[in-house]
């Protein structure tokens, strides 16, 4: 009995000896293949030891036999499939610069003060929500077509020049300027809890989507956006809305007190929308004076 023990246990640190060995010689070989292709490696520090420890599990190649990050290696500069690092507690994300294919960056619910993506200019998604980000610079990002950057502390945020944006997420921060531009593509807007005192989505006129509840807006105007499905407005400063042009509006959730201001929520109601209140439910009928 204690021989078939002892044998068991010398084939288990055989084998893990040959995976070890295994491991290290794969790894040899494909530094040996990046350096006989004449390309000096570029070896770069990676500060955060979470991420580098998630960097070791996409592009194992990148990284020696001695554990020196190579920047330029294949495997880096080529990865363009989904980074997905969810809480995992990373403080800095130095070293994303080297991912110039990125495509899809989710790095939700981590510990982030910055996030410089600028050279990862191929971004078309980005969720970096659930951080600590006071600035977000997305100007080099022109391919995003979805960001998602709720839950942090940005004061302003401008999307100007990303025109093929098609969803945006900016919930519960402290924005008190969001530039949307011309984005004629953009179908989403989720910008509530927010500071806003002024919204123009004049030029956005292909929204179907808008959620700018509890802000701090004095006056909305919706009037070119004939899309337009769902407005979710409750919660704010406004004294009336005009909802007369948005003849394809289904949801509408206002304050009660506003419901009389304007002749076209009536209408609305009268046609068959459903007007909500601010606890989402549904105002029954009513007369104006």
């Amino acid at each position: 009995m204690k021989t078939n023990t002892f044998s068991n246990k010398k084939n288990r640190i055989m084998t893990r000896f040959v995976l070890l060995f295994t491991v290290l010689t794969v790894s040899q070989i494909s530094y040996s293949c990046f350096k006989e292709k004449n390309v000096s490696p570029v070896y770069s520090e990676i500060p955060d030891a979470n991420f580098e420890a998630y960097l070791k599990t996409i592009v194992p190649d990148a990284f020696t036999p001695d554990n020196k990050f190579i920047s330029n290696h294949p495997s880096v500069v080529s990865f363009d499939k989904r980074m997905s690092i969810i809480n995992k507690s990373i403080g800095s994300l130095s070293g994303i610069e080297y991912f110039t294919s990125l495509k899809e960056l989710d790095c939700r619910d981590n510990k982030l003060a910055t996030l410089d993506v600028s050279k990862n200019i191929n971004l078309t998604s980005l969720n970096c929500g659930y951080n600590q980000l006071t600035t977000l610079n997305l100007k080099k990002n022109t391919k995003l077509t979805r960001l998602e950057c709720y839950k942090n502390q940005l004061t302003l945020l401008d999307v100007s020049i990303n025109m093929n944006l098609k969803w945006l997420n900016c919930d519960e921060n402290q924005i008190i300027s969001l530039n949307l531009g011309k984005n004629n593509v953009l179908r989403r807007i989720h910008c509530s809890q927010n500071q806003l005192t002024a919204l123009d989505v004049s030029k956005n006129k292909n929204l179907t989507i808008l959620e700018c509840y509890r802000n701090q807006l004095t006056c909305l105007d919706i009037s070119k956006n004939k899309s337009l499905t769902g407005l979710y407005c409750y919660n704010n400063n406004l004294s009336c809305l005009d909802v007369s042009k948005n003849k394809s509006l289904v949801f509408l959730c206002i304050d009660d007190s506003i419901k009389c201001c304007h002749f076209s929520i009536k209408v609305f109601k009268d046609r068959g929308g459903h007007l909500l209140g601010s606890y989402y439910q549904t105002i029954p009928p009513f007369t104006c004076p």
